[in-house]
């Protein structure tokens, strides 16, 4: 069994990955370590076939540990990812030996397709020609020792054998032999012969044995199963992205077909505008299936809206489906808010948990096999109401980075940044600068400029980051003095951005040892601080500050400060 070392400061990504990568594909053994000290003592101690770390770390960060990696005793593929991809990051990482970069956020689909390719560098390829059940004959017959990974339209199984016995199989969260079974009732199968992975047996019951199981199911299910379930399937999968006016066309040809189908007529209902429609079609699936919970629940929903909606014209909550206003901006029935709105913030969130938590899930399911604005956007906004601050301000940035043409994404993403930017100011303060007329930048004034944000609090670092990386900087980031001077002489940053609360060192013996240097004394400095008084800014003016910011900031104060001095 391959074994893994996940390296994350966020507790979610740990345990997420390790979850995801236990139950998947080769089973892999998952190891983790929330910085690069704790890593190194876990490879001291344990035998690691691949690390996949983060960069930005308390205590020791990724490119210490990278350091240490590469010139120890270890010789391990390593996988990065970070949610600050910067100009240049991918090519600094490959030279110190970096296999593969992966972007925050990400599907794990994605890792998992990462780690796949790392352990699977010396696969034989893909087989064509033959149909599953031929081909493990063939290899029964042989006695081969081999794990092929199976796809079938979206979805990915693993069947392994030692010796020509099928020893454990896995297909979504299925396991052993009734994995194996339904990876053999799966139509057009895609067969790639990968590495062997060693797996503890499950599978006790004979290939033949398990070959006409399948067969018998197959036809039971061919036989009992209404012929355009696929059509089905893929007319949900398009509503889920929102891509409705496809969806509807697809479910029209499938209904037409097979009209006593409750499921489709409550899907039918989902995906039109009209008021009159959705009873009509939610009617049709309450009489072919009056006890149906979904149902049931739907007719609710839509009961209870008809008493809100006067107009005939609707849309669908993109969380619980319930119709709403075309204008609304929270959903009446799950609560959710649907955009960062004027009030937003000072609402009160009290959304169904239990709804998003679905929505979450089936929005990942859309970006994992599709690349969908909307979903991106709707997961961000779906964490947004459950105020889990950190995803949703990766996930926005991801939808902006995915559609940078559509301004409402940026409008909310900015939204979001100034209010980050105010509450993550270290006393509270509430008082804001006021807005100037931002100045456009040409990108000959922004081109691979390199700012070092000495900044300990990782929120305020990340707002900072997502706001100057899109103004086209490349950003640096340090949390204390000590990690800044090492960052400064790896670096050579065009300006810096310097807090003065800081630990182990303050930001005014960081600015004179810097000013006192030949190399770096002519950089601007803009120091960043919750103190506003006149005494601090004498100081600060003492040690040869460049400019001064009083936090809570606005980001466009930011901004507009860095344009003056760059």
């Amino acid at each position: 069994m391959k074994t893994i070392l996940v390296v994350d400061d966020d507790k979610m990504i740990l345990r997420l990955a390790s979850e995801a990568l236990r139950t998947y594909g080769g089973g892999y053994k998952v190891l983790t370590a929330a910085n690069g000290k704790e890593a190194l003592q876990v490879l001291n101690e344990s035998g690691v076939d691949l690390v996949v770390t983060d960069l930005k770390m308390p205590v020791m960060d990724g490119y210490e540990f990278l350091s240490h990696i590469t010139k120890g005793q270890w010789k391990i593929p390593i996988i990065v990812m970070t949610g600050f991809n910067t100009p240049g990051l991918e090519k600094r990482l490959k030279q110190k030996g970096v296999l593969h970069f992966i972007e925050k956020p990400f599907e794990i689909n994605n890792l998992r397709e990462k780690i796949a390719a790392v352990f699977t560098a010396s696969s034989k390829g893909f087989i064509h020609g033959f149909t599953l059940a031929n081909f493990l004959q063939t290899v029964e017959v042989e006695q081969k020792s081999i794990t092929l990974r199976i796809k079938s339209k979206s979805r990915v199984g693993y069947l392994h054998l030692q010796d020509g016995e099928l020893t454990d199989a896995e297909a979504d969260d299925l396991r052993g032999e009734n994995a194996a079974i339904e990876i053999l009732c799966w139509d057009d199968a895609h067969i790639e012969i990968l590495g062997i992975h060693d797996r503890d047996r499950s599978i006790d019951t004979s290939l033949m044995q398990i070959l006409l199981r399948a067969s018998k199911i197959k036809d039971e299910k061919s036989e009992s199963a209404r012929p355009y379930d696929d059509e089905l399937e893929e007319a949900i999968r398009l509503a889920e992205g929102h891509h409705f006016k496809e969806a509807q066309g697809m479910m029209a040809s499938y209904l037409k077909k097979d009209p006593q189908s409750h499921r489709g007529w409550l899907w039918c209902s989902r995906i039109v505008v009209s008021m009159k429609s959705i009873e009509a079609f939610l009617g049709k699936a309450s009489k072919l299936s009056p006890k149906d919970t979904d149902i049931i629940d739907e007719i609710k929903k839509v009961e209870s809206a008809k008493k809100r909606i006067k107009a005939e014209q609707v849309r669908r909550c993109p969380f619980c489906w319930s119709p709403i206003e075309m204008k609304s901006v929270q959903c009446h029935s799950c609560k959710a808010h649907l955009l960062i709105h004027n009030n937003f913030f000072a609402a009160t969130r009290n959304a169904d948990r239990e709804i998003l938590k679905k929505a979450i899930e089936r929005y990942t399911r859309v970006i994992g096999r599709e690349r969908n604005i909307n979903a991106h956007y709707y997961l961000s906004i779906a964490h947004l109401n459950l105020e889990h601050w950190e995803e949703t301000l990766n996930l926005f940035h991801k939808t902006v980075k995915l559609a940078p043409e559509k301004k409402i994404f940026s409008d909310q993403l900015r939204r979001l940044l100034d209010y980050m930017a105010l509450e993550s100011s270290t006393d509270g303060l509430e008082r804001e600068i006021p807005a100037r007329k931002k100045p456009e930048a040409s990108d000959s004034d922004t081109k691979k400029k390199k700012i070092l944000v000495v900044e300990d609090s990782p929120t305020t670092r990340k707002v900072i980051s997502i706001t100057l990386g899109q103004k086209g900087y490349e950003i640096i980031e340090a949390r204390d003095g000590l990690e800044a001077l090492s960052r400064l002489n790896e670096e050579s940053p065009d300006l810096i951005l310097l807090d003065i609360i800081l630990p182990k060192m303050d930001g005014y013996k960081i600015l004179s040892i810097i000013k006192d240097n030949d190399l770096f004394k002519d950089i601007p400095v803009i120091m960043l601080t919750s103190k506003d008084g006149v005494l601090s800014k004498w100081k600060g003016k003492r040690a040869g500050a460049t400019a001064y910011l009083t936090k809570p900031f606005k980001p466009e104060n930011l901004v507009q400060a860095i344009e003056k001095y760059l």
